[in-house]
């Protein structure tokens, strides 16, 4: 265990360390930087896991990791997850449901990729000018390429970011007490409720807001998050089933791109096909 200061630095951006840290207590901020300027990637808090992927590529830190308050974390070794695997394996699930998430996260993203440079090589061959679904001008970041967002930007700057249910069926699937949730953390991952054994923790999934779905499913298990890179705040499919829609695009690896943007004010989120009565509304005030 160790404890930060607000404001303090975990590591930066190019360090040479492998440590992954779980938040006990506090908030953190990742960042990395584009254009020379810091890009916030996300925020996160108790429970969180960061860091994961230094234990095992070996690289330097792809962002930097700041403590938004006093911060305490439990800090994982490589040489120390290996025999936590073995000792105390249920002390290293929340580490693999981190590594699970990242590792799905490049699936989605290289298979979408793929689909994409299967249409150009088609339309090369046809000598048809290919459709782009994630247009990039030549002065987007590096972040925008990662994470292929769309081209359009936010010019209002947002505060506080509020997910409310659009239906009664919604409304009923909220947590107990909730009429709306404001989010206190990016990204916000949402999906189906798994029902496991008492005490048993789910290891594939590794959700914010778990919604208890009934045959034919809508949600899938990791289905779609909530996410920020700098001031554009955006929903990402997780690699659902059946997909996801924001404001009438449809996402999901079926489909011509995997994020949209969020815009200003009141956007709509529909979990599943167009049919799906699980319509969430999202307010960037």
């Amino acid at each position: 265990m160790a404890t930060f200061a607000p404001g303090s630095y975990i590591f930066k951006e190019g360090d040479l360390s492998q440590e992954a840290y779980r938040i006990i207590k506090g908030r953190v901020e990742l960042t990395a930087t584009a254009d020379e300027k810091p890009v916030i990637l996300a925020q996160i808090g108790e429970g969180d896991i960061f860091g994961e992927m230094a234990m095992i590529d070996e690289r330097p830190r792809s962002a930097s990791a700041q403590c938004l308050e006093q911060t305490e974390c439990e800090i994982m070794a490589p040489q120390d997850f290996q025999s936590t695997l073995l000792t105390q394996p249920e002390r290293s699930i929340p580490y693999l449901s981190a590594l699970f998430e990242r590792l799905r996260s490049v699936t989605n993203r290289l298979h979408h990729e793929i689909n994409h440079n299967t249409q150009i090589q088609e339309a090369t061959l046809e000598n048809v000018p290919p459709h782009d679904p994630t247009p990039i001008s030549s002065s987007s970041s590096r972040l925008s390429k990662t994470h292929m967002e769309t081209e359009t930007i936010q010019e209002t700057a947002v505060s506080t970011v509020i997910l409310t249910p659009g239906t009664p069926i919604c409304s009923s699937k909220m947590p107990d007490g909730y009429e709306a949730i404001q989010l206190a953390k990016f990204p916000f991952c949402i999906g189906r409720k798994v029902h496991s054994a008492p005490h048993q923790k789910e290891i594939f999934s590794a959700n914010d807001f778990e919604i208890a779905d009934t045959l034919p499913f809508q949600i899938s298990r990791n289905h779609c998050s909530i996410e920020r890179e700098g001031d554009r705040y955006f929903v990402r499919d997780r690699g659902s089933t059946l997909g996801t829609i924001v404001n009438g695009v449809p996402l999901g690896v079926k489909s011509e791109r995997l994020t949209h943007d969020l815009l200003p004010g009141t956007n709509e989120l529909v979990l599943g096909s167009k049919h799906s009565p699980y319509i969430f509304q999202i307010d960037l005030l």
